[in-house]
């Protein structure tokens, strides 16, 4: 186990033990490499684990809170793959790259793969469509981040082969995913790419893809959904 796992531990007890509640702000990064006696690098992986996992919220210029519970039904079924599903559903996708490059991550990006702010990633911009239907608009606009260390995928043919399919290829099996569903406004540049009006309601969906070690993401993706283009079903066990 990891060094900054053990702590993220450490943490965590003192958050379902109840000691630490629900918008308790958590000490300092400065704070925590004296209490813990490690590097700030160290400290920030911890603490991005637990933002991943739901458990603490950073806010810009305050700090790190412990986050209120949310109410989410543990029984949802989602389907991994976006094309697969499409396929269940008897239509056929067709994409449209936009930007495929390495950049430096930033805070946002930083803290869900649970990698310094500046660390090179993979970025991947794609349009999704309905076969023969592309008059209509894109159904979903995808923007996926990708640790350094899988940037060979950049070489790969996005528009030909899906992202699910080309983790397999190179042999990367998407274990554990966790996703968050928001309801979002579409406006400025969002709204043009994805051919709506300004300020038009969307869905968001972020998603975090683990492989076996649940330590180990390999992916954090954004996808927008125009509300009147979609329709999304919960398949639930009761």
């Amino acid at each position: 186990m990891s060094l900054y796992t053990k702590i993220a531990d450490i943490i965590l007890e003192k958050i379902k033990s109840g000691e630490w509640a629900p918008g308790y702000m958590l000490p300092s990064e400065k704070e925590l490499c004296q209490q813990f006696e490690v590097s700030r690098p160290t400290v920030r992986s911890a603490l991005s684990m637990l933002v991943n996992q739901g458990y603490v919220i950073r806010i810009k210029g305050k700090g790190s809170f412990v986050s209120r519970p949310r109410v989410m039904e543990d029984t949802t079924i989602f389907i991994e793959s976006f094309s697969k599903e499409m396929r269940a559903r008897g239509m056929e996708i067709e994409t449209e790259v936009l930007e495929q490059r390495v950049i430096s991550a930033d805070e946002d990006v930083a803290s869900h793969l649970g990698i310094k702010v500046g660390d090179e990633v993979f970025k991947l911009s794609r349009l999704r469509y309905v076969k023969d239907s592309f008059d209509r608009g894109p159904i979903v606009y995808n923007i996926t981040y990708i640790p350094s260390r899988y940037i060979f995928l950049q070489k790969e043919n996005f528009e030909k082969e899906s992202l699910t399919s080309i983790y397999k290829r190179n042999r990367l099996e998407r274990r554990h995913l966790r996703k968050t569903i928001s309801a979002v406004f579409i406006t400025n540049r969002l709204a043009r790419i994805l051919g709506v009006d300004d300020g038009s309601l969307g869905i968001l969906i972020q998603s975090i893809s683990f492989l076996e070690d649940r330590d180990q993401v390999v992916e954090y993706t954004l996808s927008y959904y125009p509300s009147d283009r979609n329709t999304f079903i919960l398949q639930m066990s009761v």
